[in-house]
């Protein structure tokens, strides 16, 4: 739980990514995924609880927070990005929780697709890997926490991507697992940094929140 006096985090400047970005086909349909954003928003609230300054990027949530957070709402990865990029210099924490597309329809129809004209072809490009570009623009004194969402025991693979993006820790979680995969009340977590690997056991999504917030307060405590 956070500290006494909610202090971990007063005066700290977090910024959050929640939610699964949707990628547009045509004016009607999209590329999306099952994130409903309610890990990042229990963490918002976990970190203002705890006097942290909160704000939010927020691509089709399903919840809000409860707690006082500034929200910027995005639709596709290229919003998240920019929202990101326009708020990551003013930030002291940034926590990438947000499911982003890794690819992107090439061309956007415009109007509905017509089923008359038979089973369209849907050409896909890379994403940008938005917090790949945030962690090399980082300040020394930032933190940044990454989220690793796989299927199956991948912690390894988990481990290696924090390194390559140069994170201070990396949250991975299985998503194979019904009971903690997305869109679940629950979550399962192992925090993975430079030198421990610490499993989060299954609890309320509110608890995982609490645990992580206490690792990245001990980050912060690090400097």
């Amino acid at each position: 739980l956070p500290a006494e006096d909610g202090a971990d985090f007063a005066g700290v400047r977090v910024l959050i990514s929640a939610g699964g970005t949707r990628e547009p086909i045509d004016d009607v349909r999209y590329i999306g995924n099952r994130s409903s954003g309610r890990m990042g928003i229990a963490l918002a609230d976990a970190i203002s609880s705890a006097g942290g300054q909160v704000t939010v990027v927020g691509a089709n949530l399903v919840v809000r927070p409860s707690l006082p957070a500034r929200v910027i709402d995005v639709g596709t990865a290229a919003e998240m990005q920019a929202a990101l990029e326009a708020e990551f210099d003013s930030s002291d924490v940034l926590i990438m929780a947000a499911a982003v597309a890794d690819f992107i329809p090439v061309k956007v129809e415009a109007g509905k697709i017509d089923k008359s004209r038979g089973v369209p072809e849907i050409l896909l490009e890379p994403a940008v890997d938005i917090l790949s570009g945030l962690s090399g623009a980082r300040r020394p004194e930032q933190k940044i926490v990454g989220f690793a969402a796989e299927h199956g025991d991948a912690v390894e693979r988990a481990a290696s991507k924090r390194e390559a993006k140069g994170l201070d820790m990396i949250v991975f979680n299985d998503i194979s697992n019904p009971g903690i995969g997305f869109d679940s009340m629950d979550n399962e977590v192992v925090l993975i940094t430079d030198d421990a690997r610490t499993l989060i056991p299954k609890a309320s999504k509110a608890e995982i929140a609490d645990a992580i917030a206490d690792a990245i307060a001990a980050l912060l405590r690090s400097n």
